[in-house]
């Protein structure tokens, strides 16, 4: 036997040597017992009372976690945006405002927000989700409030820097919290309930400003604008000091008060099916993964092709709405149209993502709502048309909030990587949402056409890059189905020590 052939044998040999070593480390890869609940639910052969049982556990999560993280949310929006509403006010006046005083408050919000994102999603292992979003919250209510009491633009841009440090204590946590409780297939429209309250901040803010500008304007003393800022932040402490109390933090440190045993051990056989099995409070290999993740940059692109715009529309609807020429209080109330309609669009849409279990396809569609908003916008010539740009603006951006975190999570396997993962999502784009504070300028007034095709320009990213990542991972699960077969096929579903594997293993597959 020639030399060349006995090279050939052994590299075969090799090959073959690997794989069976492969098989058998995948085959010995340990899988808790206590899954069977669970398992019987995925399979569809569970019985009517344990049917009857995860829907009861669900109704409960819904109702405890859900209307918390959403009024949480709701809170922090209306903690952000309401300079915008005050502007209508007599804040720079006031403040002594002038160039681009105003634009460097928008701007220092995000600074803060940036420089906090990592650490505040690796601190909610730490100290427990309760307890970090309650001090969080409690903190940045108290700059919202401390905003009433500035006299100059060293107090705002201080107080805004600081608000955005502590509202990373909500933003970014929260969807990880809620990986925590749901399925894969089951996060997008809870996502969405919490997310959605940011448009109904919009519309709230709105209605509220009207009301506070048009009759608080002098009362104690106080300009109506101050009356605005104290209104809104006294609310964010309450709830804050109460989130200690009655904000859940995981499925295993449940009490007994709340869920039942039974309840209680489906919720964490439900988390462990969600790839919720590591123990560690941090992990570095999963820390470094995740910055070595192509999928990860590219996901944070699709949200920055949503943040750039979305913090410009939140500052600047109500000046967009007045130059189409209407007066300041009428242009409050007519800010709450497009984030109704937002609201209503981002609901239906996320529901659908679910039901489909797609995520991709609905970005691009919802990304594709938001040109054609700008596109109106763009090239309005009339009031009606400008309009509807906004509110088709509106519909375009909010609902890839929900859509785009809860793709980042499904696609995430390890607590650290996806914190970090979602975290990385948020700092890139929250980098360029500083750009979108500056893009509506006074001398562009009343058109603000530059500021419009810049935007126009973000939400294609966002829905092209969508199309390219999508494309990317539909590729790399049909590696692993030809490879190892599909995941029904390996009985792979359920086990622990994914953590050291992260989204490469066998049986793990990218949601579409």
């Amino acid at each position: 036997m020639s030399t060349g052939e006995k090279g050939s044998i052994h590299h075969a040999e090799s090959i073959q040597d690997a794989k069976v070593v492969e098989s058998e480390e995948v085959s010995r890869m340990p899988r808790p017992e206590d899954l069977t609940m669970n398992q019987a639910l995925e399979s569809g052969e569970a019985s009517e009372e344990l049917k009857q049982l995860e829907r009861r556990l669900l109704w409960k999560i819904d109702s405890r976690l859900l209307p918390v993280l959403s009024i949480m949310y709701l809170l922090a929006f209306l903690d952000r945006g309401n300079i915008g509403n005050a502007r209508l006010g007599s804040l720079e006046k006031d403040l002594g405002l002038v160039g681009n005083d105003y634009y460097n408050a928008l701007s220092i919000f995000y600074a803060g927000y940036v420089i906090c994102q990592i650490p505040s999603n690796l601190m909610v292992k730490r100290m427990r989700p309760s307890r970090w979003i309650g001090i969080t919250m409690t903190l940045w209510g108290v700059c919202s409030a401390c905003m009433a009491a500035t006299h100059n633009a060293a107090g705002i841009f201080a107080a805004r820097f600081f608000l955005g440090c502590f509202e990373t204590g909500i933003g970014p946590s929260a969807p990880l919290i809620l990986s925590f409780w749901y399925r894969r297939e089951e996060l997008s429209s809870r996502l969405a309930v919490y997310l959605g309250s940011s448009t109904l901040a919009g519309a709230f803010g709105g209605a509220l400003a009207y009301g506070v500008l048009g009759n608080l304007d002098g009362a104690q003393g106080l300009a109506a604008w101050r009356w605005l800022f104290i209104i809104e932040g006294l609310p964010t402490i309450a709830l804050g000091l109460a989130a200690f109390f009655i904000l859940p933090d995981y499925p295993e440190t449940a009490g007994s008060r709340w869920l039942t045993p039974e309840e209680k051990e489906l919720a964490i056989q439900r988390g462990a099916s969600a790839f919720n099995t590591d123990k560690s409070i941090f992990d570095m290999r999963q820390f470094k993964a995740a910055f070595l993740d192509y999928k990860n940059w590219m996901t944070a692109l699709v949200y920055t092709g949503l943040n750039a715009p979305l913090a410009s529309y939140t500052a600047f609807l109500p000046t967009i709405v007045k130059e189409m020429g209407f007066g300041s209080l009428e242009a409050q109330l007519l800010t709450i149209p497009p984030y109704v309609c937002a609201c209503v669009y981002l609901f239906f849409m996320c529901w659908i993502s679910d039901k489909l279990r797609q995520r991709a396809n609905i970005i691009i569609i919802v990304a594709v709502t938001g040109s054609i908003g700008y596109i109106f916008l763009l090239i309005g010539n009339h009031v009606a048309l400008q309009y509807v740009g906004a509110c088709l603006a509106a519909m375009g951006l909010y609902p890839l909030i929900p859509l785009t975190l809860s793709w980042i999570s499904n696609n995430q396997l390890g607590h650290t990587k996806r914190a970090v993962g979602i975290a990385m999502a948020n700092t890139m784009s929250q980098t360029l949402s500083v750009l979108g504070t500056q893009i509506y300028k006074t001398q562009d007034a009343p058109a603000y056409r530059p500021g419009h095709a810049i935007c126009l320009a973000f939400t294609c990213l966002t829905w092209i890059t969508a199309i390219v990542l999508r494309y990317l991972l539909k590729r790399e699960n049909n590696y692993k189905d030809k490879t190892y077969g599909r995941p029904g096929e390996i009985d792979e579903k359920h086990f622990e020590g994914a953590e050291d594997m992260y989204d490469k293993h066998p049986g793990f597959r990218y949601l579409l």
